[in-house]
């Protein structure tokens, strides 16, 4: 059948409707292969990079308890790439900044303030980093040194554009000083394209929002994690904080390639462990149009968090520890403060005067301000809990910084590593091992304590039983004479081991050097000819017998003499304390590294030596001066006692060491409180510590 004329023409218009689409797009082909590369050139873009910082290592307890975590904040950073180039556009900016932000911008190196409307320098005499950084901006700005506050303020007020040629302000006057100090701030931190500038730190959700909706040019949002303290005033002293880097240390991390903004790792754990805690910073490339839109991103580098830092403390542990010895010392101060109200009462007359024949009790412990225990496993020197008081917390340590440097007794001294106390009768036990082993005594070597010793003409010290009764202990052997404490005994014994033997085996037990621990420690001082030659003066042979009950000039620290008493009781292996367990890949429990033990030296101890020093130790704690807080203690222990003077007006120090179980010792503990006015009472630290460990309840 013939096609009707109609429909031939309704083909032949497809057909050219088709044809006129073909060509449209072969046309819009050619256009953009040949014509749109002159419009959209490669040269027309910009590419840059960004610094896209790491996450930290986070820090756990042995047992993989959280102790400082990462939450994540926001800071507000301007880009360099983006950000306005004339100081107009620039200021602009800035103002609406300021209007969003308030007092949450970071100016603190500005040097500039207004006082009653006058413009004055802040006082940097305390400051050694702001100053450095001031002056460096004086020679920036070919500026003499002593140029006068109001001088700057003029030439920076220039610079910056925040006067026209009129000398009209640019900005509302109430914005002049804080544009100035951002301004500031942007140049001293070397602020460009390739190195962005932070603004605030850790803004509110408030403050979030403004700026995102405000859309300014250049200002960008980093999402930034910091540090979480899970154990809000526990661990402090061990953890450290990060911040920035130190003015002392600047060039040191400088070196290392950090920035001049870097967060560093301050004290304890986070500054012991940098290397690993710190991440690997990733490198963002952005690319942009004319225009400054951004038409794409990709890191060049990715950003590697730190590694995850396992300690060896045992937060149940250290929790107890620094609970038990925070009681122990309001313990001591009560029961002080009782006996103290109860004599007053007795003396009281019915006039409410005090008796002339009045013996009120002074001095036993109601002065009692601080103290420190330190917890060790004896075979591989790991630390299971280091605790100092006064303590304080991590959380708010920025805010509260100038009461703490201002709070008596200084809660930001570490007293377990960096106190160094007269270790008092605690010392015996290594004049013990130290003339057991050079054949001075053996077990059954004895003698008699007659209450004097009177070796010596000029000085003739008392033993302290005799002090306080009148009468001497008479025979002893080292066994009795450790349980009793008998002064008599030691100053013969340390009279005729001489002081060079004698300290030849201390040190080799670690008493008078570091222990090795990551975080900062005192060395201490192990009286001797040695250490009075370095303070010019003299050692003559009563120091000797001195020396030998733990008097002189010795001074231990906690730590000190719990490893100390850890190289005796496990066989003479003396062990560096460390408090590094492991470290593993960032939130895994994949271990790179595993520190092992590491042998400082061993010590000369056989072990019929051994055995009778721990049956000395033994019996201090059953019959002798820890009786009273640790007669028919469930598990069988030793330990040693000690009382140091401190001054004629203060309450005598107390020490006390001890070990368990007495067969096979776990761990060892010591605890040192300032004015306790005796050792006994130093025990309850140490029975909280060892039901902590035992799973005993009383």
């Amino acid at each position: 059948m013939k096609r009707s004329g109609r429909h031939h023409f309704r083909y032949i218009l497809l057909a050219s409707l088709f044809v006129l689409i073909c060509t449209f797009f072969v046309g819009r082909i050619i256009y953009l292969q040949v014509t749109a590369p002159e419009k959209a050139n490669t040269s027309d873009l910009t590419v840059r990079t960004l610094t896209v910082k790491a996450l930290r290592g986070e820090i756990f307890d042995r047992n993989g308890n959280p102790l400082v975590s990462n939450e994540y904040t926001y800071n507000v950073y301007l880009d360099g790439g983006s950000f306005p180039k004339t100081n107009y556009a620039i200021n602009r900016e800035i103002v609406s900044l300021i209007d969003i932000l308030e007092d949450s911008v970071e100016t603190e190196y500005f040097p500039l303030q207004k006082n009653e409307e006058i413009i004055e320098y802040k006082a940097y005499e305390n400051d050694s980093q702001k100053e450095k950084y001031f002056l460096k901006m004086l020679d920036r700005y070919a500026l003499s040194r002593d140029t006068e506050a109001v001088s700057l303020a003029e030439f920076l007020e220039k610079r910056y554009g925040l006067i026209d040629s009129n000398g009209n302000l640019t900005v509302g006057k109430e914005y002049y000083l804080s544009v100035m100090a951002i301004r500031y701030e942007s140049e001293r931190l070397n602020f460009s394209s390739l190195n962005p500038f932070t603004v605030a730190y850790d803004i509110s959700k408030v403050q979030l929002t403004a700026i995102e909706e405000a859309n300014l040019n250049g200002v960008c949002i980093e999402k930034k994690a910091q540090r979480v303290y899970n154990y809000p005033s526990y661990a402090s002293h061990i953890l450290g904080r990060t911040g920035k880097i130190p003015s002392e240390k600047l060039d040191y991390y400088t070196e290392k390639g950090y920035s001049m903004d870097a967060i560093v790792g301050i004290g304890g754990a986070e500054e012991a462990f940098e290397e690993y805690l710190r991440g690997q910073d990733g490198i963002l490339v952005i690319v942009e149009d004319k225009q400054g839109n951004r038409v794409d991103e990709y890191y060049k580098k990715e950003p590697v968090p730190g590694k995850d830092v396992y300690l060896t403390i045992d937060i149940d542990m250290q929790i107890t520890a620094e609970d038990a010895l925070a009681y122990n010392i309001q313990y001591i101060r009560n029961k002080a403060n009782e006996k103290i109200a109860q004599d007053t009462a007795k003396y009281t007359l019915p006039d409410g005067t005090i008796s002339p024949d009045a013996k009120i009790s002074q001095y036993i412990g109601e002065d009692v301000s601080s103290g420190a225990a330190t917890v060790v496993n004896p075979h591989n020197g790991e630390v299971l809990a280091i605790a100092s008081n006064p303590t304080f917390n991590l959380t708010t340590y920025v805010k509260e910084y100038n009461n703490l440097l201002n709070t008596e007794n200084n809660p930001l001294f570490n007293r377990a590593l960096m106190g160094t106390y007269e270790p008092g009768s605690t010392f015996k036990i290594s004049v013990a091992a130290a003339a057991l082993e050079n054949g001075i005594i053996n077990r059954n070597t004895t003698i008699f304590d007659s209450g004097v010793y009177k070796y010596y003409n000029d000085f003739q010290p008392h033993c302290w039983i005799y002090t306080s009764y009148g009468y001497g202990h008479g025979n002893v052997n080292v066994i009795s004479a450790i349980q009793n404490s008998c002064n008599y005994f030691f100053y013969d014994v340390g009279r005729q081991l001489t002081i060079e033997r004698l300290n030849e085996y201390c040190k080799s037990l670690g008493l008078g050097v570091l222990t090795g621990i990551e975080i900062p420690e005192a060395t201490g001082i192990l009286a001797g000819p040695e250490y009075r030659a370095s303070i010019n003066k003299v050692w003559v042979p009563g120091d000797t017998i001195q020396a030998s009950i733990g008097q002189s000039d010795n001074n231990f620290t906690p730590m000190q003499i719990s490893m100390y008493l850890s190289t005796l009781i496990n066989g003479g292996t003396r062990y560096q304390a460390h408090i590094l367990h492991s470290v593993r890949e960032y939130g895994t429990n994949e271990i790179i590294y595993e520190p092992t033990p590491n042998v400082l030296n061993t010590v000369q101890l056989s072990e019929e030596n051994l055995e009778t020093i721990r049956l000395g130790m033994r019996n201090v704690m059953e019959n002798g001066t820890a009786a009273p807080v640790f007669a028919d203690y469930p598990i069988e222990l030793g330990g040693k006692t000690g009382t140091a003077q401190v001054g004629k007006t203060k309450s005598n120090n107390g020490i006390f060491m001890a070990f368990a179980p007495y067969d096979e010792p776990q761990i060892v503990a010591t605890c040192v409180i300032e004015q306790a006015g005796g050792s006994n009472d130093c025990g309850i630290t140490l029975k909280r510590l060892f039901n902590k460990y035992f799973n005993i309840t009383e």
